[in-house]
């Protein structure tokens, strides 16, 4: 809102004069101005016109009219005629209009701008309040989330780590039935007597010899003794004696590792003898050759069958199978459980395992 340049009150733009030169609002009583009127144009306010060059005119500031030391002096106020009493009276009664009119508009545009800046404080606590029910909805779906969480740890998981337990084993058993698969051409010679600087490639070709397959030293792909050296001590007075290592073979055809196991049970009971080999006769083996975990499982398989009275208990292509008796169901063994299944369940076709 404007001030006026003489009194430095506020006054209404529509009531006042416009200097067109200094671009300041006067009230018209404040510059001599009527109250009612148009104002000539150009107008130039009293502080615009005493900083223009002298010319001797009558209503510059610094003579002003020439008639304003006596209408002011106290014998022409004290001798006021009634119509300028009146005259006066109107004008103060103008002023106090004026100024209700600046007033009223000083008031309307201050609650105009306190309605503007409660209505954005308005808005404000609206946003602010749609923050704070986000976060407390986000942080609500957070907290059901950690119980959800938490309830699931505290149940037990038997049924999931059963079902990884299982997976493990499978996985497992299919290493091992890889790995059983890369020995399909191998043969295991046991109690054999071993001696310094012997050839294993010769001793194979002469067992071989002896349960009638002929093996020369190309179809013998490699030939060697395999495990640490064991001690047999029987008796604690007896010396120690050293049981000789296996002896690992592997053919270039597994049809020739087939003809030596069939030899191997054609003439069972062969001994290191027959062989030409010094010492005491003993009784050799020739069996395919296992992994460890399935020579280990066929070890158990063995002693279970033995103990419970079971008539055969071999291994063929890498499978470990039993058999109650003759004419009953061959079982094959693939892990500990089955063990359990098989030998644990009375001795008929309806035991446990896998029935081949």
């Amino acid at each position: 809102m404007a001030k006026c340049g003489g009194c430095g009150k506020f006054l209404s733009s529509a009531e006042a004069a416009n200097c067109n030169k200094c671009r300041c609002w006067y009230h018209r009583a404040c510059v001599g101005l009527p109250n009612t009127g148009q104002i000539t144009t150009p107008w130039h306010c009293p502080e615009c016109k005493k900083n223009v060059v002298r010319d001797n005119r009558a209503d510059t500031p610094v003579r002003g009219r020439a008639t304003a030391g006596h209408e002011d002096s106290p014998i022409a106020l004290m001798t006021t005629s009634p119509i300028k009493s009146a005259t006066i009276d109107a004008t103060q009664e103008l002023n106090l209009d004026i100024l209700r009119g600046e007033l009223r508009d000083f008031k309307e545009d201050f609650l105009k701008s306190v309605r503007t800046e409660f209505q954005l404080l308005r808005d404000d606590l609206a946003d602010l309040r749609s923050s704070i029910i986000a976060t407390n909805e986000r942080m609500s779906r957070l907290e059901e989330r950690v119980v959800l969480i938490e309830t699931k740890q505290s149940q037990p998981q038997a049924s999931l780590s059963s079902g990884v337990d299982d997976l493990i084993n499978q996985l497992r058993s299919d290493i091992n039935d890889r790995d059983q698969e890369l020995l399909g051409n191998d043969l295991q010679i046991s109690n054999i007597p071993e001696a310094s600087g012997e050839n294993p490639t010769h001793t194979v070709m002469l067992v071989a010899a002896k349960l009638g397959v002929a093996v020369e030293a190309r179809d013998i792909v490699s030939a060697e003794r395999v495990g640490g050296r064991r001690i047999n001590a029987t008796q604690a007075t007896a010396p120690a004696e050293t049981r000789p290592r296996f002896l690992v073979v592997r053919l270039a055809r597994r049809d020739l590792r087939d003809e030596l196991l069939q030899g191997a049970r054609v003439r069972r009971g062969m001994t290191t003898a027959d062989l030409g080999m010094p010492g005491s006769a003993k009784r050799f083996y020739v069996n395919e050759r296992l992994t460890k975990i399935n020579r280990e499982l066929f070890r158990c398989a063995r002693e279970a069958g033995s103990r419970l009275g079971w008539k055969y208990v071999w291994s063929k292509r890498g499978r470990i199978l039993a058999r109650y008796k003759p004419g009953d169901a061959t079982y094959h063994i693939r892990c500990e459980a089955d063990l359990q299944r098989i030998f644990a369940a009375a001795p008929s076709n309806d035991g446990g395992g896998s029935v081949l």
